[in-house]
């Protein structure tokens, strides 16, 4: 019983600990020049592989893949907008 408390004990001061020490999320911390999302790509068989793109200032500053990929059928179509220009 006491090795219980004392887990909870420890547990509650590390996790109060790290909670007081983070910086706090404001709308100041962001920066609308910068920002990231994942995409598919596909290729002309309908490969598509997923790709974490981060862009600054309207240009992709990163391309790196995420090592998830699908096949489509080779009758999809993809409907969405296939820009060049993943940041627009």
């Amino acid at each position: 019983m006491k090795k219980t408390i004392i887990a909870i004990t420890i547990i509650l001061i590390v996790a109060t600990s790290i909670l007081l020490i983070s910086p706090k999320m404001t709308g100041k911390t962001i920066n609308q020049e910068k920002f990231l999302f994942t995409k598919a790509i596909c290729d002309e068989n309908n490969y598509c592989k997923d790709y974490k793109i981060e862009c600054e200032n309207g240009m992709p500053s990163k391309i790196t893949p995420t090592g998830f990929a699908i096949q489509k059928p080779k009758n999809w179509i993809d409907k969405r907008n296939n820009s060049k220009y993943y940041c627009d």
